[in-house]
Order: C-alpha cells, then sequence, then structure tokens
C-alpha cells in the first residue's frame, strides 16, 4: 500500500501535463510543488528499499531527515499557493506569519527536540495544524465573497479540500504514532489510503480549467 501511496504521487503531474496549456499561475505553483513531492516521495523508496542514505541508525538507511525537509519546503510552498488565492491583504499576511511561526517551530524540532534522526511526529503536527487553518480561512473566504462562482471549477477547491482531508485525519495519527507500538503498520496503511485521495483531489484540480461565475 504505501508503495502505491508513492505511485499516487504522479497523479497530480499527469494531470498537470496534460492540462498544461489551460493552467493558471496558481495551479503552475501547484504543479512544481507536486514534482518536488513526488520526487521526495521516491527519495523514501530508495532509502526504504536500496538501503540509500548518508545517515544510518542501527546499521538500517534512516529516512527521517529527509522527512524533515519535505515538511519545511511543504510549509512554504503551501503559503505560497494560498498567498496567491487568498483575496485580502490580511488573509496574505496570515499565511506569511502562519508559514514563518510554523518554520521555526519545525526546526526547533528537528535540531533540539525529535532530531533529525526520528521520525517528526510533531513536525508533522505542526505542519497539519497549518495547513487545516490555511484551508479552513479559503473556505471562509469562499463562504464570504459576494461572487457566486462554480466550486468544481476552483483549483483551490480541490486543492484545500485534498489538504483537509489528508490532514485533519493524519494529525491524529501523527501525534499517536509513538504510542501505538505494534499497530504502526496500521497507522501506514491508513496514510498511504489518506495519501492516495489527497492526490486524486490535487489532480482534479490541476484539470481544472479557469473560473466560471453563475
Amino acid at each position: 500500500m504505501q508503495n502505491l501511496s508513492s505511485l499516487s504521487a504522479l497523479f497530480p503531474i499527469v494531470a498537470a501535463i496534460v492540462n498544461r496549456r489551460h493552467l493558471n499561475h496558481l495551479q503552475k505553483i501547484a504543479a512544481v510543488f507536486f514534482i518536488i513531492s513526488a520526487l521526495f516521495d521516491f527519495s523514501l523508496l530508495l532509502v526504504r528499499h536500496f538501503n540509500i542514505t548518508l545517515i544510518t541508525t542501527g546499521g538500517r538507511a534512516n529516512n527521517a531527515p529527509l522527512i524533515h525537509l519535505f515538511i519545511l519546503v511543504s510549509v512554504f510552498f503551501y503559503a505560497l499557493i494560498y498567498f496567491y488565492a487568498f483575496n485580502k491583504l490580511t488573509l496574505k499576511k496570515l499565511s506569511i506569519i502562519f508559514a514563518g511561526i510554523a518554520g521555526v517551530l519545525i526546526l526547533t524540532n528537528a535540531f533540539f527536540i525529535e532530531g533529525l534522526s526520528k521520525f517528526p511526529s510533531i513536525g508533522n503536527t505542526i505542519l497539519s495544524v497549518t495547513l487545516i487553518l490555511l484551508s479552513l480561512l479559503y473556505f471562509w473566504q469562499l463562504l464570504d465573497q459576494v461572487e457566486i462562482v462554480r466550486l468544481e471549477k476552483q483549483p483551490m477547491f480541490w486543492i484545500s479540500a485534498g489538504v483537509l482531508s489528508y490532514c485533519s485525519i493524519n494529525i491524529f495519527l501523527f501525534m499517536l504514532i509513538r504510542s501505538l507500538g505494534s499497530l504502526s503498520q496500521n497507522f501506514w496503511t491508513i496514510h498511504s489510503i489518506i495519501n492516495i485521495i489527497a492526490n486524486s483531489l490535487f489532480a482534479i484540480a490541476l484539470f481544472c480549467k479557469p473560473r466560471k461565475t453563475i
């Protein structure tokens, strides 16, 4: 299931390639991030299957440093995406503030709390909280605007749906992973299923054409 989850990272990339002539500026930024995300996913597969890594723990490859780095990259890319998605200056400023605070907390956790060699459960929790806040602010913006839009035509609607579905479930898994013990395999199965769903929603976002009003 984990391998299928990693392969699902190709869904939004394929969508971006197929719809490349119709992508708007925001969709292009998202497409770049999804490409980076896929590269991280495949790097993790290489680490796990071929024992390729700069850091080892107990003689085994340790991919935790890559995950720490990806969390940091994710925070700033999503902040950039939502910065362009928000219409109000206040919301744009909040996206920058959230990213700055989350970035500092993630780096502090990586170097002083959990450490680079440990799975970043705290870092993932920080990322999830940040993205949940940004996605909820976007949905609030949709409800607050006067113009009536076709939601199925809005790339950010699908991106936010993917973000919210992924983070709202996995945030509890990330917080509990250290206490799961022998049940940790179930954690990765649930995580993989949610990841596939989220990548499917991201693919829909990149298939969307420019916004239409009704």
